[in-house]
């Protein structure tokens, strides 16, 4: 992320049309940060993959050189010592960079599952929470079950009390003669 910042504090003032002439930070400054922060590592990973790089390429020219001269002396190729050496010294390279490789990497691998354990940590809750939570729905629940059973028998009673009242009917003429 870093180098995008470098790269863009670079290119911006050569992009921007207008406003202020100054870039709002230096380059060359966070070059010398970034140097400063990062210069053991970059030394050593450098001179690490110099030191593979030339075993290699000794391994590469081994083989070469013992496969070329046996063609020479004999007009075949058959495996030698020195191909066996050379094969040793082509390997040992990949397999000390690979182990490099991993290592440099390893810190940023356990801060990844670090990471992944909080955010699955965030997620779940305690056993007191959940209790708590079941306690309060229960509550809830019950305090709805009491609502609509207060309604139910409201209109019971009302449906009682309409049935219970005498039937009275409304006085008119064709009462009056009966």
């Amino acid at each position: 992320m870093k180098w995008l910042i470098l790269l863009f504090s670079i290119v911006k003032p050569f992009i921007s049309t207008g406003g202020s002439d100054k870039p709002s930070f230096n380059p060359i400054a966070e070059l010398k940060e970034m140097i400063r922060e990062n210069a053991a590592q970059v030394v050593i990973l450098f001179a690490g993959a110099s030191a593979l790089a030339t075993i290699f390429a000794a391994g590469i020219v081994v083989i070469a050189v013992d496969v070329g001269a046996q063609y020479d002396q004999n007009a075949y190729v058959y495996f030698s010592t020195m191909i066996i050496m050379g094969l040793i010294l082509v390997l040992l390279p990949l397999i000390i960079g690979a182990i490099g490789y991993q290592a440099f990497t390893k810190d940023d691998r356990q801060k990844k599952v670090k990471e992944r354990e909080v955010l699955v940590s965030v997620g779940t809750s305690h056993p007191l929470q959940d209790a708590l939570a079941l306690l309060i729905h229960d509550f809830v629940k019950e305090r709805e079950m009491k609502r609509t059973e207060e309604t139910q028998s409201a209109e019971l009673r009302a449906q009682a009390r309409a049935e219970r009242a005498p039937a009275e009917k409304p006085f008119t003429e064709e009462t009056r003669h009966h």
